[in-house]
């Protein structure tokens, strides 16, 4: 197990091909490939949207989760500009060891 900058909590792989952790601060949309390849590559990856143009943010977090989805992964919501994409059999713990909410089970 291991820290993950702001993120408060621990991380618990489920699989012992865990790769580690990215950390991505686009600046625009065209970085989105590389997102996407590191989290198809099983990493879990630490997205910074808080230099990107608002509508290219949302454009980013929209691909994000439709990625994330199709991988059958999770996405933790930090603040409104960090997000912690978590791909399949990974999952965030707080520091009361409860397991975060998730990004797809919003109502």
């Amino acid at each position: 197990m291991g820290r993950v900058g702001r993120v408060s909590g621990t991380i618990q792989t489920g699989r012992a091909t865990g790769r580690g952790i990215v950390v991505q601060r686009p600046t625009s949309y065209t970085e989105a490939r590389a997102i996407g390849e590191a989290l198809r590559a099983g990493f879990l990856v630490v997205l910074n949207i808080s230099e990107m143009d608002a509508d290219e943010a949302y454009r980013l977090v929209d691909f994000v989760s439709g990625l994330v989805f199709g991988l059958n992964g999770n996405i933790d919501i930090v603040t409104s500009v960090v997000l912690v994409l978590l791909p399949p059999g990974v999952m965030v713990v707080d520091e009361a060891e409860q397991v975060t909410g998730s990004f797809f089970n919003q109502s």
